[in-house]
Order: C-alpha cells, then sequence, then structure tokens
C-alpha cells in the first residue's frame, strides 16, 4: 500500500502542473504547501490508524465470506439430501399415475353407462310459470307446434306459429322466444299477428300469413365466433301467393333488402340424410346451415353462384355452382345441416291415430296418438305446414337436428247422465334422440280432468319442447273444461 507522504506529493505535483499554463503558485504558496506536506508525512500515527482501520475492514469481510461460504456449503448439502428424497418419492407416485393409463377406458366406460342409465329414466315434468294468458274465450287459444333449437348453455329458442289469422288476438300470434335453464321464465325476442290481407317487407306488428320462418345462432360477417340467434324469414315479395312471386330468405336484423332467393328446385342432402327444400312454395323452406362458419348458405337464383348469410349481412362468393351434383359435392365436402323453417300458422302437428294408424292433426280430446318429429327409417318429417322441427346446438358449437318421439294414452270422457259420468286419466311420454341413435332424454307428463265428465285436453301434442340440456320445456293441452291460453313452463325432475 502506498504511502500518505508519496499520495500528497503526487497530487500537489499534479496540482502544480496543472497550474502552469494559468496561474503559477507563489513562492509564499508553495512553502506553504511544502510545510503542509511534512507535517502530514512526519504523522505516522494517523497514516497507521488509516491502514489499520482499512486492515480491519478486510478481516471483517473475510470473516462474513467464511461464514456466507459454510452456511451455503450446509444449504446446498441440505437440498441435496431434500432432492434425494423427493426424487424418491416422485419415482413412487410415478408408478402409481401409471396405472391411471390403463384406469382411463374403464372410467370412460363407467361415465357412458351414467350417462345412459340417467337418458334410460322417464323423468316426470312439472308446470313452472304460465307463458299464456288463460281465458274461457278462444281468442286465447295457442298452437302446439314449435320450431325448437335446444342450446348447451340449457336454454331453448323457440318459434310458435300462429293458431288463426286475421286479427291481434292471442290466436292470430307469431312468436319468437328464449326459454331460461331453469324453466322459470321466457322471454319474447319478436312477436307479430299473422294476416292474409297485410305485407310488411321488415315485420313489425303484422307478418304475412303465406311464409315460413327459423330462429337458428348465425355468426357476424367478420367472427365466426360471434355467433347469437336469430330470426330468419322465408317470405313472398309482395303481396301475392304465387309461386313466381316467392322472394327468398333473409335475416331480420339485415332486414329485406338483404333476401336471397334460392335457386329454384336445386337441392342437396346433409350429412343427416335431410335435403334442402327450394321449390319457391311459400310453406316449404329448407336450406343449408354451414356448422364451421355458422351462417346459412344457399344457390342465388339469379347467379349460381353461393352466397352466405349472417345477421349483419350477406357476402356473395366466388364459388359458382351450374348443378345439383357440383352442390352436393359442396356439401359432401363441409360440415353442413339442413334447417327445415316452420310455417306461420299451424294449428295442430300431424301424428298417427292409435285406433286406425292414419296420420291426422293431433286435435282429438281424449284421443291417443304416437308418431316422430326429425328422421326415421328413411322418412323425413321435419317443420313445414306439418310438423315440429327439433335441433340442438351443442358445446361444439354444431346444428344438429334430433328426433322427438311421442306417444299418448288417453280415455274419453263421458259426460253426466242417469248412468253416471267418466273423467279419464291421460299420459303423454316423449324421447329424445339423436338420428344415430343416442339416447338423449326421456320425459312423462300425466294429466287428469279439471272438471267431472271432461277430459283432459289434446295430451298427444302437449309437450311442445323439452331441452335435453336442462330439461326446461313447455307444456300446453290447448284446452280442457272451458279454457284456453295453457301454456306454461315446465322442468323435468
Amino acid at each position: 500500500m502506498a504511502s500518505i507522504q508519496n499520495a500528497v506529493q503526487v497530487m500537489v505535483d499534479k496540482l502544480v502542473a496543472d497550474m502552469q499554463g494559468n496561474q503559477p503558485l507563489t513562492a509564499e504558496e508553495q512553502a506553504l504547501v511544502s510545510n503542509a506536506i511534512t507535517k502530514l508525512t512526519d504523522n505516522a500515527k494517523l497514516e497507521q490508524a488509516v491502514v489499520a482501520v482499512a486492515e480491519s475492514h478486510i478481516n471483517d469481510a473475510t470473516g462474513a465470506l467464511q461464514q456466507v461460504s459454510q452456511s451455503t456449503g450446509a444449504a446446498l448439502q441440505t437440498a441435496t439430501e431434500s432432492l434425494t428424497q423427493t426424487s424418491t418419492d416422485l419415482g413412487n407416485k410415478s408408478d402409481k399415475l401409471d396405472l391411471l393409463d390403463a384406469m382411463a377406458p374403464n372410467l370412460n366406460r363407467v361415465e357412458s353407462l351414467q350417462t345412459t342409465n340417467n337418458s334410460l329414466q322417464v323423468r316426470p315434468l312439472m308446470p313452472m310459470t304460465p307463458i299464456d294468458i288463460a281465458s274461457t274465450s278462444s281468442n286465447n287459444r295457442r298452437s302446439t307446434p314449435v320450431f325448437a333449437v335446444y342450446d348447451s348453455n340449457g336454454e331453448t329458442h323457440v318459434v310458435r306459429p300462429g293458431f288463426t289469422h286475421n286479427a291481434n288476438t292471442e290466436q292470430c300470434r307469431l312468436e319468437f322466444l328464449k326459454l331460461s335453464a331453469n324453466g322459470a321464465e321466457k322471454t319474447t325476442t319478436h312477436t307479430s299477428f299473422i294476416y292474409t290481407n297485410a305485407f310488411e317487407q321488415n315485420p313489425a306488428s303484422k307478418i304475412y300469413y303465406y311464409g315460413t320462418s327459423a330462429y337458428v345462432p348465425l355468426a357476424s360477417k367478420n367472427n365466426s365466433a360471434d355467433i347469437q340467434y336469430e330470426i330468419v324469414y322465408s317470405t313472398q315479395d309482395s303481396q301475392t301467393t304465387a309461386v313466381a312471386n316467392y322472394g327468398g330468405v333473409f335475416c331480420k336484423s339485415s332486414g329485406f333488402t338483404s333476401i336471397t332467393k334460392p335457386k329454384l328446385d336445386l337441392n342437396a342432402t346433409d350429412q343427416f340424410g335431410v335435403s334442402t327444400l327450394t321449390s319457391h312454395k311459400y310453406n316449404e323452406v329448407g336450406v343449408l346451415y354451414d356448422n364451421t362458419k355458422h351462417c346459412l348458405v344457399m344457390v342465388d337464383e339469379g347467379t349460381s353462384v353461393l352466397v352466405e348469410k349472417y345477421r349483419d349481412g350477406n357476402i356473395v362468393t366466388n364459388t359458382a355452382i351450374a348443378n345439383a351434383e357440383e352442390l352436393q359435392a359442396y356439401v359432401d365436402a363441409g360440415d353442413f345441416t339442413v334447417v327445415k323453417f316452420i310455417y306461420h300458422n299451424i294449428q295442430w302437428p300431424y301424428g298417427i291415430n292409435s285406433y286406425n294408424h292414419s296420420e291426422t292433426t293431433v286435435s282429438g280430446y281424449g284421443t291417443s296418438y304416437y308418431g316422430f318429429f326429425g328422421r326415421y327409417n328413411g322418412v323425413t318429417k321435419m317443420g313445414e305446414h306439418k310438423y315440429s322441427v327439433h335441433y340442438r346446438f351443442t358445446q361444439a358449437k354444431r346444428l344438429e337436428p334430433i328426433n322427438y318421439f311421442f306417444s299418448n294414452s288417453s280415455g274419453h270422457y263421458k259426460a253426466p247422465n242417469a248412468n253416471g259420468t267418466y273423467s279419464p286419466d291421460s299420459e303423454v311420454r316423449v324421447v329424445l334422440e339423436t338420428f344415430d341413435g343416442e339416447l338423449l332424454g326421456m320425459y312423462s307428463y300425466q294429466a287428469r280432468a279439471y272438471n267431472a265428465g271432461y277430459d283432459c285436453g289434446v295430451l298427444g301434442s302437449a309437450i311442445s319442447c323439452i331441452n335435453p340440456y336442462s330439461g326446461a320445456g313447455i307444456l300446453n293441452e290447448h284446452y280442457t273444461y272451458n279454457q284456453y291460453g295453457l301454456g306454461r313452463t315446465c322442468r323435468a325432475f
């Protein structure tokens, strides 16, 4: 270590050298500095003290470093022992986890059996909340067929056709609604009264009798994941029933000006065996739904190119379709579902009379019926002007048709007279199943006559819809003991 004397001398020499270029020290100033240096260099104790302090700090630092080294060594030893034990434990647990690979198929099998077992149980339906206005007036009667989409979130989106027309009463109401997953309430998203003598391009309070509707999940043009339920109309172009005046299909949100007229009788069959229907008749329509883009797809009548219909408008593609073979090839290469619309005015759905096996309207009080809506044994009965139609919108965001089987057993009433009276009990059962045979649910509703000598209403179509995800639906016997407006939500338990 350099002495203080040497350090001070170097400092002074530098000071003098720096000042030579400016104003050098006077002889007197240089003498004062020299005396100061002499006193500093002669002060041995000061130098020894500074050195001692420095050496003391070094010793302290050395001691601290030695302590850190010892502590770190101990910690490393402990960590090594801990890692060794952990490695042993992980090895044991890894052996146990390997067993899960063999258990996985069995667990899946158990889960599948539990799901099947739950589906095989017939679940009773309980009425929950009135959705119609009960009245002795026939103005309050409501039809029982529906267009229904069962969302995997438990909600149900429904089109309820009108029972009749040309008035602003309940029986003339076309209603689009949403049922909550818990069956506690319905929300009417739009409603119009049906008229044969009033045509509105964008239906508000009135809607033209000669048309069909659907209520489906559609995306926006710029985002296929932005899916919301949308009302879709199929309508004439003016107040006339002629096939030549069929207007086409449009979404309510984008308006009548976005209408697309499907090419006449150019059809294809989807993966479920259901065919589109483009006859241009006002009461029968079926169009393609793209499960990837979540839009409706049709071949434009005027240009023969594919048009994609979204909630907020159309995308006119560059894909030209010349004939049915090309359309079928396009459908086979994608993931499509045919959406069958429902007519605006259906009083009753069609079913089979258990007595004579004839297909007829399910409208008889105290009459037993059976039948299905969907596609079964090569026969399609979906929507249009005769049938209900049921779809599910899965967790994978796919719109899939489902089969709705129904059967009711109803005895006929006997009016009071001298020979007594009879008031029958009735039951209707419904089974929901995918087109490939997966059982989704079984449901039952039982009823008794509300008064002696009366029946229980029209039980064959009393379960209008029932969501297999949530068990929420609509009950409506249509009429019993001088009362109409019997619709109410229900839940399966």
